[in-house]
């Protein structure tokens, strides 16, 4: 990159920030107001419903980055706009096409950083939020040893589960069921275990031990449903809401699902949305440079930025509504998915042939009316 290339980049890069830091205040307000609700239950104060927002920040600010890279782009760009720095460029010699080259290459950082957090920071952070709020929440206490076996007792069962695989699958579950008067009944002990629905549990590779006075039977099973295995509050220690899932092993679950001959719908449409928020990260920065491009007398900066946030919000609206949509009428999740993304694509690209086309008009007329003054 030479110099120029650095400073557009530089200036699409600064004007995200504020925007960025401007957008993930307002969302964070909204589900501090939220988790605000939950103060007074149990053990939970204001201070958790703030650490709350906070862990969960890195996923808030994934979601919004498509949109930043569009305002920030049109706020950064927007000022080498008006101090006709993009118009020395392009008289300079500096096709709209290679001006977009230093977008791409931020562009594909910012992918790089996406999928990074995606893969790493957010799986953590919502597992210390899930964490806060499940032990503030929980009416019984959840114990994890030092062989990082968790303890817990929900109603008149005893639950103890080796690991966590995947954010998701439990394994080598223990459930110890006693009787009203805390007597021991049922011994069940299950290879693996995972969450459908709700509350519904199902069990794989089950063995039953019951007691009936001094009879002792054992009986194995391939799969059990065990509804109530664990409370929401509970289950929220150990388990990852989909959305936190990293890209890889949302991807593990979708085949240990089709494996077994379950439902894969809601996963694979989790996992398409987070692939789709690397590509509207591009698309959004393409389309800001050409929403730039013309006269700034007859359109202003400010109108530049409004129009910039209609097409933001609504492409972030538009794919909010794909992705439920696809899993609500069971839709195929790629096309559903990615149509939004394809078609900011296709804008983008089309708003590039489009000003490349209009100025080779425009030179064709200027070298026409040369020829006739000559």
């Amino acid at each position: 990159m030479n110099l120029l290339d650095r400073y557009i980049a530089r200036n699409f890069l600064l004007g995200m920030i504020p925007v960025l830091l401007l957008l993930l205040v307002l969302f964070s307000f909204m589900a501090l107001a939220e988790a605000l609700e939950d103060v007074g239950k149990g053990l939970f104060t204001q201070f958790d419903a703030f650490m709350v927002v906070l862990y969960t920040a890195p996923r808030r600010m994934v979601d919004l980055l498509p949109v930043t890279t569009l305002l920030g782009g049109l706020l950064g760009l927007g000022i080498m706009a008006n101090h006709q720095e993009l118009m020395a460029a392009r008289v300079a010699g500096m096709s709209q096409a290679r001006m977009a080259w230093p977008i791409l290459v931020l562009t594909m950082a910012l992918v790089l950083v996406v999928v990074l957090l995606q893969s790493f920071l957010i799986p953590q952070s919502e597992r210390a939020a899930n964490r806060l709020r499940a032990q503030a929440l929980v009416e019984t206490p959840m114990d994890t040893g030092e062989n990082l076996e968790f303890w817990t007792r929900s109603g008149n069962n005893y639950v103890r589960v080796n690991e966590v695989r995947l954010g998701r699958l439990l394994s080598d579950v223990e459930i110890y069921n006693t009787d009203a008067n805390g007597r021991f009944k049922v011994l069940i002990q299950a290879r693996s275990a995972f969450i459908e629905g709700e509350n519904d549990w199902q069990l794989r590779d089950v063995t039953l031990t019951t007691i009936a006075g001094l009879v002792v039977r054992e009986e194995h099973r391939a799969e059990l449903r065990w509804p109530d295995l664990l409370s929401s509050e509970q289950a929220a220690i150990l388990v990852l809401p989909l959305e936190a899932l990293a890209p890889l092993d949302l991807s593990r679950l979708i085949d240990f699902q089709r494996e077994n001959g379950l439902d894969t719908q809601r996963y694979r449409v989790v996992w398409w949305q987070q692939i789709s928020i690397t590509l509207a990260i591009i698309g959004m920065g393409f389309l800001a440079l050409p929403l730039l491009q013309g006269s700034i007398r007859a359109t202003s900066a400010g109108q530049r930025i409004v129009l910039g946030g209609i097409v933001g919000m609504g492409f972030y609206l538009l794919q909010q509504l794909s992705g439920h949509f696809a899993g609500l009428f069971n839709l195929n999740p790629p096309s559903a998915i990615m149509a939004p993304v394809v078609l900011l694509l296709l804008a983008a690209l089309y708003a590039q042939f489009l000003d490349a086309s209009r100025k080779r008009r425009a030179l064709r007329r200027a070298r026409a009316r040369q020829r006739v003054k000559v």
